[in-house]
Parts: C-alpha cells; structure tokens; sequence
C-alpha cells in the first residue's frame, strides 16, 4: 500500500471523466512509440502521434476543462484537440513533464504507476491467445533447469510459482467468460443469426485462438506429466535441496537452514498444486465448451421447427401470449384448445413400472446355492477402516516412546494392530515440515514380531 499511496490524487481523475476512452487510446498510441524511442520522447512528438491517431475522427475534449481539477489552463480549450488531449493526460499525472533547457525542448516520460495501467489497458484491448501455451512451457523450463543446474538458486522456483499463478489465472477467466458467449445466443431470434454468432464469434475467434491451445496435445498435457516428474525428484533429491542450501546461506546468512527447507518444500508444493488446479479448471472449461455446443443445436432446432411442428408452434403461440397485453389471444386460443384442464384423457400411462423378471426352474435339480451380492452400504462398511488417527495421536505415539529425544523401534516390539498403524504414519509424517521429529538415517533391519513385519527404524527430536 505504500507505493499506491504515492500515486497522486489527480490520477484517479481519468477514470471519472466522460472521454476517459479518448485519453486511454491516447495513452496507449504513446505508449507504443514510447517503447521503441529509449523511453523518450518530445512533447511535439507526442501531439503528432495523437493528431495522426484521431485523424478523421470528430473528438471533443472540452467537457473536462476544469482548471481546478485537472491542473489545465483554461485558455487551452483555443489549442488543437490533440494538444489538449495531452494537457489533460499531463494535469491527470498519466504524463509528466520534463524540461531540457540545453536543448530548449520539453520531453514526455510516463511515470511507472501509468505504465502499469497502460499495460493492463492494452491487454484487455488485445488478449494474448498464445498466453497460457508460453506460460506452461515456462514452468517446465524453470524447473528443468533448476533441476540441472546446480547454481540456480531459490528465484527459479519462485518464477516457476509466478508463472503457475499466471497460467491459473488465464484459465479461470477463461472459464468466467464463457458465460457470455449463452448470453449473446439466447439474444439471437433467426436461425441465420445463431449460425453466424457460433461460427464466426465462438469458433474462429475464441476456439480457434484462445481455447484451441487446450484441445491439443502439444501444450499443457504435452508438459503436465513432466512438469510433476520433476517435482517429485526435487522433492526426493537431497543433494539438489543440500547444494541450494549452501548457495543461499552464502547469499543471505540471517536465513536459517529450517527456513529454507521450509520454503523448498512449501514452493514445490505450491506449483504442484497449481498444476491440479490448472487440471481442474480446464476440465471445466471442456465441460462449458460441451454445454454451449448443445445449446446452439437446441437453439437451431427449435428456430428451425417453430412454424413445422407441434412443439415448435405451441411454444411460439405461449411467447405470443405472455407478450400480449390484452386478452384478445387468450380469448381465441380458448375457442380451439381447451387451456383451464391439466388432467390427461388416456388409459396409457406416461411411465409404467418394470415388471421383475420371473426365471423358472425346473423342480427336478436341486437348489444351488448362491451368495448374494453386498449392498453398495455394506461394501463400504467392510472397507471402512476402524481407526482415524490424527497428527496428535502420531505425535503422542512416537514422544511418548521417547528417551532423552530418541526413540528406538526395535527396544518397543509392536503389540497389537493400532500401535502398527500409528508407526507406519510416523515414518511418512517424519518427512513432514512440521513434525517435531524425524528419522536418523542408518541402516535398519527388519523386525519380526507374529504377524507385524517393519523397519528397526530410529527417530529423533529435532533440534
């Protein structure tokens, strides 16, 4: 919140004026040259890339001359349009002056509150379609070379994480606008209107560009697998995570050895779950795709069959009723259909019970035995476990056993099933982040007791 304060108050001005459009396509036509001149550019110059912009176009900028608010001479509204456009932006503090007395010139810098917003302005002007496909390739390449090269530091995960986020957020407003596209059909009243709409709005602008990319294999399910491969070997390569240790308390000694293994791990976890997400939400996206591509069938039958069917004339006579504001339709449907009587004149029911299948059997053989098939209930019953055990049972379990911080299995035999149970979560919860305990790794044997078989496994209080 500290930088957002800095921003002065004039700014938010912009966004409250009637010609707020005017001045953000102003804005956006500088900011494209501003980039390709050294981030510098003359305040002529300026007036002449808005003048060409606006070029045969009627702009009327004089509802904003208020000298009060927007910091602008008066005597501006004699000017051109394109140099009060500019004297706007600049009293709206999207544009700033600075004076070159040696050269005698005034040049134009836009500050870096304004260029965010520009960015955001042209990215809602122009969507980029490939986006998500450059995004799932940058996780896979900032993790294979995290992975690979041994002097890449904690920031390659951290932009693997920043890239994931990116990706998850492209998704999900793909997801979101897809509810437009049921707005705009239900709009359509013809059956060339609806044609038109699906082939030249949903599938060569939207299909074909932006959610093409999730039909094919060569983009996000091309690396999915890969990208959770690596993961799980970052995960299990203890070498990678000593090596990055010993880069990082080089480069930031106050970090403690805890809290690097604590962001090691909770960054992996991180991207691992963006990579469900992303699963998830594309899953979703199909399941749109599917439902609007059903929708426009049933639009086009029923607009087809309006004047040719039962249906489709019935539905049409009730719209004409429901917009009809006098009685006189009612009235002369009423001659013809019969509409105050719900109850149906048949003797064939709309549904009839199945009747159970009768097997006979021939009373010479004997009866075989047959078992019964389990209800969907008692399979899960059977299957149910008849234990839950939590993070404090595994703890008390484990430090109960403890002696002066060690506890060995092998001195404590296993006794019954519950006590099996709570030493085998102990071993996956001792590589947990937040155990209070972990495993000394040394050589275990194994140790028989009756029926229970496990590891002479030796854990320890960590430090």
């Amino acid at each position: 919140m500290n930088e957002l304060q800095k921003i002065p108050q004039e700014f938010w001005n912009l966004f409250r004026s009637s010609n707020r459009y005017i001045y953000i396509e102003a804005l956006i036509t500088i900011y494209n040259e501003y980039l390709y001149n050294d981030y510098f550019l003359t305040r002529e110059t300026c007036i002449r890339l808005v003048s060409e912009h606006f070029e045969g176009r009627l702009i009327d900028v004089s509802a904003d001359d208020d000298a009060n608010q927007t910091n602008v001479n008066p005597s501006d509204s004699n000017e051109p349009t394109s140099t009060q456009i500019i004297n706007k932006l600049t009293g709206f503090t999207w544009l700033k002056k600075v004076e070159d007395y040696v050269n005698f010139r005034t040049n134009i810098t836009i500050p870096d509150y304004a260029a965010i917003f520009i960015e955001a302005f042209i990215k809602l002007d122009n969507p980029e379609d490939q986006e998500a496909d450059i995004e799932i390739q940058n996780i896979y390449s900032n993790l294979y070379s995290f992975y690979n090269d041994k002097k890449l530091g904690i920031e390659m995960l951290n932009s693997a994480k920043q890239n994931a986020t990116k990706l998850n957020r492209s998704l999900q407003n793909m997801l979101h606008n897809m509810d437009r596209f049921f707005e705009s059909l239900l709009a359509k009243t013809t059956y060339e209107d609806v044609l038109t709409e699906h082939l030249e709005v949903f599938v060569e602008t939207e299909v074909n560009k932006k959610y093409g990319l999730l039909k094919t294999s060569d983009n996000f399910y091309k690396y999915k697998n890969d990208i959770k491969d690596l993961l799980r070997q970052l995960q299990e390569d203890e070498n990678r995570l000593y090596v990055l240790k010993r880069k990082t308390l080089s480069e930031y000694p106050k970090m403690t050895e805890e809290e690097i293994d604590i962001t090691y791990n909770d960054l992996i976890y991180e991207i691992d779950r963006s990579i469900s997400n992303m699963e998830n939400r594309i899953a979703h996206i199909d399941a749109e795709h599917s439902k609007y591509i059903r929708a426009t069938v049933s639009r086009m039958e029923y607009l087809l069959s309006r004047d040719q069917n039962l249906k489709g004339n019935l539905i049409t006579l009730l719209n004409i009723m429901g917009e009809s504001e006098n009685d006189e339709v009612t009235k002369l449907t009423k001659e013809i259909i019969r509409i105050n009587d719900f109850t149906v004149n048949t003797e064939d029911s709309f549904y009839k019970k199945r009747a159970k299948k009768i097997v006979m059997e021939e009373a010479d053989e004997p009866e075989e035995y047959q078992e019964e098939d389990l209800s969907k209930e008692e399979i899960l019953k059977a299957n149910k476990s008849t234990a839950r055990y939590s993070k404090a049972n595994i703890e008390s379990f484990i430090l109960d056993h403890m002696k002066e911080g060690i506890y060995k299995v092998g001195e404590h035999p296993i006794t019954n099933r519950n006590e099996f149970e709570l030493m085998i979560l102990a071993f996956d919860y001792s590589y947990r982040v937040k155990s209070p305990f972990e495993l000394v790794e040394e050589p275990r044997e194994m140790i028989v007791n009756g029926e229970f078989s496990y590891p002479g496994a030796v854990f320890k209080l960590k430090k």
